[in-house]
């Protein structure tokens, strides 16, 4: 990693808005050019590095059916399960697809709203925003998630969001294109 690239990823958390605005278009930078030249893997390492969740992905909705793009494992980073299929209703993917918005949860097994959700066991806290077509259909999601309680930042989930439309075409391409 170059050093201009570990200075925007090292820069804290701002609480002036100002601040927060320049980290985040500096990261996004990042995020963009490793996404350019190291693919989606590399990118996603990218937002995996500034959050605590153990995962990041991104997931193709074909309903019934999640179907997994790309997932970065920080402490398996070789890991590859690209095109391995779930069911969609068994996730939270499926509660940012149904609404069309991000969705984050810290602790899955606390939350009463959640008591009878198959994933709120193995994955106790997530993060995740929708990826959508130009016309606004939501065509996949941007998580992290974890099998621990995670907190996140809101100025996270915000970047999430900001960086979500950069990996429309990546939904597009046959999962044996993605690197």
């Amino acid at each position: 990693m170059q050093d201009a690239d570990r200075e925007s990823l090292s820069a804290p958390i701002a609480t002036h808005s100002r601040q927060t605005d320049d980290v985040s278009t500096a990261v996004r930078s990042v995020f963009e050019r490793r996404l350019l030249d190291g693919g989606l893997s590399a990118a996603l390492a990218v937002l995996n590095q500034r959050a605590r969740f153990r995962f990041t992905g991104v997931y193709r909705v074909v309903p019934p059916t999640l179907q997994n793009v790309s997932l970065y494992d920080r402490e398996n980073p070789t890991l590859n399960i690209s095109g391995v299929a779930s069911v969609l209703s068994e996730t939270f993917c499926a509660i940012v697809f149904e609404h069309g918005r991000s969705y984050h949860v810290e602790d899955a097994p606390g939350d009463a709203s959640l008591c009878a959700h198959p994933a709120r066991e193995s994955v106790q806290s997530y993060a995740g925003v929708p990826i959508r077509l130009p016309g606004g259909r939501v065509l996949g999601t941007l998580c992290h998630f974890d099998g621990r309680p995670r907190i996140l930042p809101p100025s996270e989930l915000k970047l999430l969001e900001e960086v979500a439309p950069l990996l429309v075409s990546w939904l597009a391409l046959p999962a044996t294109q993605h690197s």
